[in-house]
């Protein structure tokens, strides 16, 4: 694991997109270091998850067929959930938001498909380079929205259930994930052939570190959102789209180029128990 370890952190120290330029600080980094953990390619939970999230949600034998064929002869496949939280400076200011995300939470979230396209590109190639097969889950093009009979909007594949699978937290009221580094956090999932150990997870349940399952306490992240999207009875996934939909059309500030960004409003991964730590 050191060698692949030491693969993935060269990989995000060198990247270029890593920067607030867009906002005039180039010298300001987005992402923290990332964090990381590892699931067993034939762990039984992703046979949960399509039977959860439906049929179309990919096995890691499946998704790594996606780019070598040869599947069948694939051994030892682990999945390295990568795991990047975000900047200090960043929360402080999202923590000041009421209906619109502040400016570096909107361009951090609208530049990280760049910065993901820079960083897998990396981190696959020197994986090959060292004789590791490996597939970015970001870099393959079927990988797109889906729809779940059981939970709506979904895809073919999730980075928050393999977090999960590979013992770096759980999950909580809003669906936000919760690490040991807070919810405020992005991620991606790159499926290796190699023998890694796996992160335990034991027994832990879905929700055991967010304060209002496990407590019956909290609730911040439902006063937190500008449309009650999110209230004891979890998070309504549609409301938020389309809250989103309008939001930009309202608040979107002049002096950043909307452009192909995706929009995330992130105020319930900001002034909340959860947010750096698990609680």
């Amino acid at each position: 694991m050191k060698k692949i370890n030491n693969i993935i952190t060269d990989a995000f120290t060198s990247l270029e997109s890593n920067n607030y330029s867009v906002l005039g600080r180039p010298d300001e980094p987005m992402w923290d270091e990332p964090i990381m953990g590892v699931a067993a390619g034939d762990d039984t939970y992703y046979d949960f998850l399509k039977e959860h999230i439906g049929e179309f949600h990919w096995t890691p034998a499946e998704a790594f067929a996606k780019k070598y064929k040869d599947v069948p002869e694939a051994k030892n496949l682990r999945i390295i959930s990568v795991i990047f939280p975000q900047m200090e400076n960043t929360k402080d200011e999202q923590n000041k938001a009421r209906v619109f995300p502040c400016d570096e939470w909107l361009v951090s979230r609208g530049e990280w498909e760049n910065v993901m396209r820079e960083f897998t590109a990396k981190v696959e190639a020197a994986l090959e380079e060292n004789g590791i097969r490996a597939v970015a889950i970001d870099n393959i093009t079927e990988f797109s929205r889906q729809h779940s009979e059981n939970l709506g909007i979904a895809s073919n594949w999730s980075h928050r259930h393999t977090a999960f699978a590979a013992g770096m937290g759980t999950f909580g009221l809003s669906d936000g994930f919760i690490t040991e580094r807070g919810k405020a956090v992005r991620m991606t999932s790159i499926i290796v052939e190699a023998d890694l150990e796996v992160t335990p997870r034991g027994d832990r349940g879905h929700y055991d570190w967010c304060l209002y399952f496990r407590s019956g306490i909290c609730g911040a992240c439902i006063r937190r959102c500008p449309i009650r999207a999110i209230t004891e009875k979890g998070h309504d996934k549609d409301a938020c789209l389309a809250y989103e939909t309008t939001a930009c059309e309202k608040y979107w500030p002049e002096h950043i180029e909307r452009g192909d960004y995706i929009f995330g409003c992130g105020l319930c991964q900001s002034k909340v128990p959860c947010r750096d730590k698990r609680p």
